[in-house]
């Protein structure tokens, strides 16, 4: 009976050889189907970074905008690399069907049946890899790719939402809570990150490698980081990262690919990054007053997603007014208790007429720190809130009047001053 269960057993085991090896032979094809629609997706993604950037831009205090930068980045990075890791697969793959089929008709080179002189092929072909050792190869760095690819965006897209949401319920709690509370996971973060390189290092090193109390630290500082840095997805990165890492000396074709992946994802990244507002986020923007910048006019951007600087209708006005539009970031109520004060509801007034008041507050609260001169004087505009008509953000919008402009080029210049955080400035040149 026991002999019938071991028999069952093998045989069991047997069949599941069978059916994973058959997988791995097949897999191609799914390979191929998949890279297709995940290059179409993930450029999508790019999409997804813009959007989130914007909403740093508009949420996040300007002191922690160099934060946002780097998170936004960081998700860049990996959907770049992803991008190009994709393509790759893509190429390879096409590749080597078109080697497999090649094959199935010549199976090897001919020297008898050649085109050219006996001596000239056996001379070229000293230098050319064999088919089957090209098409093994190609089918190696095709296979590998699908896992190193999702493995490095599943690390950089767990970075960029644990950041994301740190800096959020940061940003929630400052108020009470003292910010060196705060901060102490960052730190305990790092000091492990440290800790981990440290004994890497080290541990890395010749003459330890077989030295039992760094090695034991290393992989304990190693697990703990990984716990913290992956949350629940820790041991499934690892087990990635480990297969790659303990074959190193076999198969080190495989590992000189991630890294061409990186450079390649590093290329697209500069390339992207210009077209989403992810540098505002680092530089502050410059805007000189010889130039016509096409955010300025509402009619050279009617898609416009999101709205950096105030507009007005056009770069040519012919109508009897100027209709100026300014955007207000949510981030600047941080700033508007200390140059406006805090309005309190009066207790004898009705609810509708407390917002009434609030309103009222807010317009007046704008006039305060925001400043709109045409042609060098200050011109005070009578401002109205209104969401933009296409982007959908909250602003306030003002007119100013024919009898003010002059015949020919104007010049109508915006200033924010948020104290000692940052003055923007905008100078919109336009012609009547």
């Amino acid at each position: 009976m026991s002999q019938s269960t071991e028999t069952s057993q093998v045989l069991e085991n047997k069949k599941n050889i069978k059916w994973l090896q058959r997988l791995k032979e097949e897999s191609w094809e799914a390979e191929l189907l998949v890279s297709a629609i995940a290059i179409f997706g993930t450029f999508q993604l790019f999409g997804f970074i813009e959007w989130v950037t914007n909403k740093f831009i508009d949420l996040l205090p300007v002191e922690q905008y160099i934060y946002g930068y780097f998170i936004v980045f960081l998700g860049l990075l990996a959907i770049s690399i992803l991008v190009s890791m994709f393509i790759i697969h893509f190429s390879l793959r096409a590749y080597w069907i078109g080697l497999v089929g090649l094959n199935s008709v010549f199976s090897d080179y001919g020297i008898e049946d050649s085109a050219y002189s006996k001596i000239y092929t056996e001379k070229i072909l000293g230098i050319l890899p064999k088919q089957e050792e090209t098409i093994q190869k190609v089918d190696e760095l095709s296979s590998v790719i699908f896992s190193a690819a999702f493995t490095i965006l599943l690390i950089y897209m767990y970075m960029s939402v644990f950041l994301s949401v740190y800096m959020l319920i940061y940003n929630l709690l400052i108020d009470y809570i003292p910010s060196y509370i705060l901060l102490i996971p960052l730190f305990i973060c790092l000091i492990l990150l440290i800790l981990q390189s440290i004994f890497s290092i080290i541990g890395n090193l010749k003459k330890f490698k077989t030295n039992v109390w760094v090695q034991t630290w290393m992989f304990k500082f190693v697990r703990l980081t990984a716990m913290v840095t992956y949350g629940p997805l820790y041991k499934y990165l690892l087990q990635v990262s480990m297969v790659f890492g303990s074959n190193f000396k076999k198969k080190k074709s495989l590992v000189f690919l991630i890294l061409l992946f990186f450079v390649s994802g590093m290329c697209v990244s500069v390339v992207k990054i210009f077209d989403t507002n992810i540098i505002y986020l680092q530089i502050e923007q410059s805007y000189y007053k010889s130039e016509m910048y096409l955010s300025y006019y509402n009619d050279q951007n009617p898609d416009n997603t999101f709205v950096l600087t105030p507009q007005i209708q056009s770069d040519i006005i012919e109508n009897n007014m100027v209709k100026l539009f300014i955007p207000i970031f949510r981030h600047e109520q941080n700033y508007q208790d200390d140059v406006c004060g805090v309005l309190v509801d009066d207790q004898n007034l009705s609810s509708l007429e407390n917002r009434t008041l609030a309103r009222q507050f807010s317009l007046d609260c704008y006039t305060k720190y925001i400043v709109v001169k045409l042609n060098g004087q200050i011109v005070k505009l009578d401002f109205l809130k209104k969401n933009h008509q296409s982007s959908g953000q909250q602003g306030i919008t003002g007119f100013i009047e024919k009898e003010f402009l002059q015949k020919g080029k104007n010049n109508i210049e915006v200033s924010k001053n948020l104290g000692d955080v940052r003055e923007f400035k905008w100078s919109i040149p336009f012609y009547y």
